[in-house]
Parts: C-alpha cells; structure tokens; sequence
C-alpha cells in the first residue's frame, strides 16, 4: 500500500492458478518485501553512497549532533567496501565480511562495534522514510560482544603523583573532572556562561551533554577555587579552559598533556574518562545515593549499580548482618 492506496498484481489466470498455489506465490512475496528484495511501493532503492550523503547532511545540519565528524568517519570505512549497492543488496553477510576486513587490518574490536551502531542507524534512516524496505543486515549481523569493561580507579597515590607531574592548566583540568565526574568534553569545553558561582551550580545544557539532557553539577570548595583562579585569568573568553581555537586542537592537546604526565608519573593504563570513573566510585564508598549520582554526573542508576555498587561485597555483608539476628 503507498499512499492509502493498494497495490494489486496478476498471478495467473483463474482455473490453472490453485489456491495453494496463489498462497504460496503470496508468501514468496513477503518473504522478498522483508528481505527488500521486491519492491511493493515501486520506490526507487537508493546506493549505501547515495543515502549516506543525505544521512550526514540530516545528521549535522538537522540534528547537529557533536558527534559528527566521528559518524563521517565511521561511514568512509563501509562505502569503501558497498558504496555502489544498493541498501536492499547489502546483506548480513556483508556486514560479517567487513568486521572481518577490519579485524585483519588491526581495527579494534570496540572501534568496529561503534562504527556498526552508526550504519545500523543509517539503515533504521532509510526504513523510517520509506526508502528500505528490508530487514536492517547489521541487526540480523550483529554487533561483536566487548568484554573489556575494566574501569581503572585513580589512588590517592596516583592522584598526587599525577598532579605533581601535569602542567599548571592540565592540574586543573585533572582537579575539576575528579570533583564533578564531568566528561572530557563538558570540562575542556565548559563555558562562564554555564558557572553560577554564586548558587554553588554548573548548568550544562543539553548540547554539552552525551545524554542530550542538561544537568546541574554542584561545586565544591576544590572546584571554587578552581573556577575562581580561572576567572582572574580568563581575559574575557568564553571557554573556562582555553588550550586551543579550535575544539579538535584542544583535544589533541589533553591527549598529549595527559599521557606526558601519566608517563613521567609512572602511571599506567589510565585514560581521562577514567577519572570519570573514580569520582563515582569515591562517591559510592562515601555512601552517596546512587539516585544522586546519577543526577550530578549523568550517567544512569542501572549502570552505576551494576558497575560500582560491587554487589558481591554487597552481597557478602547482607548475608553476615543476618547472623546478629542467629
């Protein structure tokens, strides 16, 4: 049906076409609109190159998600390989075939698994506007299993010894992440717009967050003091942190700082968003509601319970507190 309107199609002529056979005929049918091999709309399929063009265009000019320059990355590494077909002739077993392509070049596993999630997406695009009909190949693929989730807590050790190793700029950086759980971006990014010292509040709108919600972060004495020195330096920026003019700059630059000091610190296997992970975790052995965390660092309560509550520990205690009661 197109437009409220049905589309019918001669089988054969009545007295030779059976009616098992005319139900056969019709489940054949089906079969090919779910695999979007027939096409019932007459619409007109387009290439993986044709519709990743119109994707990205809605992508960050329409959705103007932050993320964009990563999703154009994700979509070069597919249309090398089937920018010609068609989405109806892009099969799971395609998608097999190039996790595969990019496992033998020494891609990540976790790079392939965030690469696929955007061309799923693009697929669901298509389907939602009518121009693919089929069942998306990447779903029916599926997404390689990471069992990698291993978050690395800073010591108090590490902690000092890092700053003691970081730059004036990079410290404070450092400083302010571990005593909001703020994200890389939402710290080098922050702007004087979003600091009311005065209600002891940052305000993050929700185009600075990996949510898309804002939030409220409340601001300790640490992170006053910090706020405060910057201030004086500030000489009229926007940005609290201005290490770079441009947002990929500064990046680079908190990359390079960061593992310069991890190394002259002695400190190993530890990346920023780790810090991330240490604000939560002090918070959690603080005794702090995880329903109050989640708020403050925008992560959600079912993951922070799963991955900081350390439920044997939990576990183990419920158990002996039952012997008080023996």
């Amino acid at each position: 049906m197109a437009d409220g309107r049905y589309k019918t199609e001669t089988i054969g002529k009545k007295g030779i076409v059976t009616k098992t056979m005319a139900r056969e005929i019709l489940r054949q049918k089906e079969q090919q609109v779910k695999l979007g091999q027939y096409d019932m709309l007459d619409a007109d399929i387009p290439t993986f190159n044709e519709i990743s063009t119109e994707y990205l265009y809605h992508q960050k000019e329409v959705k103007q998600i932050r993320s964009f320059a990563r999703t154009a990355q994700a979509m070069s590494h597919f249309l090398k390989l089937f920018g010609a077909k068609r989405l109806n002739e892009i099969s799971a077993s395609d998608i097999d075939i190039y996790k595969q392509k990019r496992l033998n070049n020494g891609i990540k596993l976790n790079t392939i698994v965030r690469d696929l999630v955007v061309i799923r997406h693009l697929f669901n695009y298509a389907y939602n506007r009518k121009k693919f009909f089929g069942r998306n190949p990447v779903s029916e693929s599926g997404l390689p299993q990471i069992n990698d989730k291993k978050e690395r807590i800073l010591t108090m050790i590490e902690q000092e010894q890092l700053l003691n190793n970081s730059t004036h700029e990079l410290s404070a950086i450092i400083r302010l992440a571990i005593n909001t759980g703020m994200r890389r971006d939402e710290v080098l990014f922050l702007k004087w717009e979003w600091v009311n010292l005065k209600e002891g509040l940052i305000n993050l709108p929700h185009t600075h967050t990996k949510s898309n919600k804002s939030r409220k972060v409340p601001i300790n004495n640490v992170v006053r003091k910090i706020l405060l020195e910057k201030k004086l330096q500030s000489d009229g920026n926007d940005n609290v942190f201005h290490v770079s003019d441009t947002m990929s700059g500064s990046r680079t630059w908190l990359q390079r700082a960061f593992r310069e000091a991890c190394k002259k610190a002695r400190i190993e296997g530890l990346r920023f968003h780790d810090l991330k992970h240490t604000a939560i975790t002090r918070m959690v052995e603080l005794g702090i509601p995880i329903v109050d965390i989640s708020k403050i660092v925008g992560t959600s309560y079912k993951l922070i319970v799963e991955r900081y509550s350390h439920q044997k520990e939990s576990l183990r205690k419920a158990v002996e507190s039952l012997a008080n009661y023996s």
